[in-house]
C-alpha cells in the first residue's frame, strides 16, 4: 500500500542550517524537580516547559536576539505578554456575572451617591446628599420624596393602556430599577414566566430580593451558554454581540509569570547585560 504524501513535495527544496538558540533550565537548588522548568530562546520565540506547562511567545520584531528577548520578557505586563503569546482567553464566569450585576447597580448607585461634579470633585443630588442637607435645615423634609428610588406602587388597573412587556403600564417606580426589571422578566425562576403586574415584581427593592436575583445570575453564569440563555431572554435590550466576558486562565497567567521572572533572574545575575540608557 504506497504511503500518502501528506507534505505534497512542499519541503523538496528546504535546506539545513543550524538554528541559534539559547535555553536555561531553573529548579530547586537542592535538586527537586518541584516546579522545575526550561525557558529556550530561538528568533522570535520564548518557550517555557516544564512542570507547570507550556507556553510559547511569540514576537519576530521584539526577540530577533536572545537579550532582546529577555529584556522585552521581563518588562511586559501579563496581560500583554499573553496576547503574544499561542493561547487565548478563555470564558470567565465571575466577570461576566459581575458585568450583569454591576451594570444593573450602576444607576441605583449613582441615584443614592449622586452625579460627580467634575468643576469641584463632589457628589451632589443624590438621595443621600439630599437627607444630609435635610438634616442640616437646608431642605425640607417633603423634598426627599422626589429623590426616594424605593418607592413602588401599583397603578389602577386601566389608569394606562396594557402592555405585559412594559412594566410601567403596571407600576409607579423609579427608572433606576429598569436593568433589574429586564433581569427580573430574563431570570427563569423570577419573572420570566410572570406578567409585570405580579405583586412579586417591586420585590426587586428589596435588597434580600436582589441577593437572590444576583445568586441566579452567578449560577446561570457558571457556563456561556447559560450566560448566552439570559441574555437571549432580554426583552427589550438588543445586543450586536453579547457582552460574555474573558480572560486568559489561572495557569497561563502563572506561565507568563515564569517567564517574567526567569527573565529578570537572567538580567539581575548578570546573565544579560542591563539595557543602556540614552544619554
Amino acid at each position: 500500500m504506497m504511503e500518502k504524501n501528506y507534505l505534497r513535495n512542499d519541503l523538496d527544496t528546504h535546506v539545513m542550517t543550524e538554528s541559534i538558540s539559547r535555553s536555561f533550565n531553573f529548579r530547586r537548588a537542592d535538586g527537586s524537580s518541584f516546579y522545575c522548568f526550561n525557558l529556550t530562546w530561538n528568533y522570535g520565540h520564548l518557550i517555557i516547559t516544564g512542570d507547570m506547562g507550556e507556553l510559547t511567545l511569540d514576537h519576530y520584531y521584539a526577540m530577533p536576539t536572545f537579550e532582546q528577548a529577555v529584556h522585552w520578557a521581563a518588562s511586559g505586563e501579563n496581560d500583554y505578554l499573553l496576547g503574544k503569546s499561542n493561547v487565548r482567553p478563555e470564558y470567565d464566569a465571575t466577570k461576566t456575572a459581575n458585568y450583569i450585576i454591576s451594570n444593573a447597580n450602576a444607576p441605583i448607585l449613582e441615584a443614592l451617591n449622586g452625579s460627580k461634579n467634575w468643576f469641584n470633585g463632589e457628589r451632589e443630588d443624590g438621595m443621600r446628599q439630599i437627607a444630609q442637607k435635610i438634616r442640616k435645615g437646608l431642605k425640607e423634609k417633603e423634598e426627599i420624596e422626589d429623590y426616594d428610588i424605593y418607592h413602588f406602587e401599583k397603578l389602577k388597573p386601566g389608569t394606562v393602556g396594557y402592555a405585559a412587556d412594559n412594566p410601567h403600564n403596571f407600576w409607579s417606580f423609579c427608572e433606576v430599577w429598569e436593568k433589574w426589571a429586564e433581569l427580573w422578566k430574563a431570570l427563569e425562576g423570577f419573572g420570566h414566566w410572570l406578567d409585570y403586574s405580579n405583586e412579586e415584581f417591586s420585590k426587586i427593592a428589596n435588597p434580600a430580593y436582589r441577593r437572590e436575583m444576583r445568586e441566579a445570575i452567578q449560577d446561570l453564569c457558571c457556563n456561556e451558554e447559560g450566560a448566552l440563555a439570559l441574555f437571549r431572554n432580554f426583552q427589550n435590550t438588543a445586543y450586536d454581540d453579547y457582552p460574555i466576558r474573558t480572560d486568559y486562565s489561572w495557569s497561563n497567567y502563572r506561565l507568563v509569570s515564569a517567564i517574567r521572572w526567569a527573565c529578570q533572574r537572567l538580567i539581575a545575575e548578570g546573565v544579560v547585560p542591563l539595557e543602556k540608557v540614552a544619554a
